[in-house]
């Protein structure tokens, strides 16, 4: 529900249908890539001025033991995110959670940390938790995916933003 209707909106607005593709606006380089998630899902990238961010929230990797993990898949968004300064991601289960929430529609922090390190982006930030999680669950999380990514040498810096929080890009 948006209680504003377009006429009263005070602006000119476009709608435009998007699949997979890229757009350019103004000096701004949008890309989307469909996602592994329940009904359609879309991933963003946005370029501008040499930066780059990743919005990937509703999207399952599966663990490489599942009859449902698609390496392909996985290569395709690793590439899709390679080299962002922020990649902002569904982080929602802790590999224990997970195993009871295949098929859901979102990731593991394992499998989060590992698309990090092969995209090799610079900061992940774990975003999207799963609504029973308290702050301290997320903590935990944070840790995880830090000690992952030290464990794989990775040059990419993982946080757990909170609500007003800013990320500089």
């Amino acid at each position: 529900y948006f209680p504003i209707t377009l006429k009263e909106f005070g602006a000119r607005v476009y709608f435009h249908d998007l699949r997979e593709e890229t757009l350019e606006i103004d000096n701004v380089t949008v890309s989307t890539m469909l996602l592994s998630h329940p009904g359609v899902c879309l991933g963003y990238r946005i370029d501008y001025g040499g930066r780059s961010i990743c919005y990937i929230t509703d999207n399952e990797m599966f663990l490489e033991d599942s009859e449902f993990h698609n390496p392909h898949y996985e290569e395709k968004l690793a590439n899709f995110v390679r080299g962002c300064d922020v990649l902002i991601t569904d982080s929602t289960y802790t590999d224990e959670e997970y195993v009871s929430k295949v098929g859901w529609g979102h990731s593991c922090i394992s499998k989060v940390a590992k698309l990090a390190h092969a995209g090799e982006v610079k900061s992940l930030a774990l975003f999207h938790h799963d609504p029973d999680q308290d702050d301290d669950d997320i903590d935990a999380k944070l840790e995880t995916a830090q000690k992952l990514l030290k464990d794989m040498e990775s040059g990419t810096l993982c946080t757990a933003p909170k609500e007003g929080d800013n990320i500089r890009v």
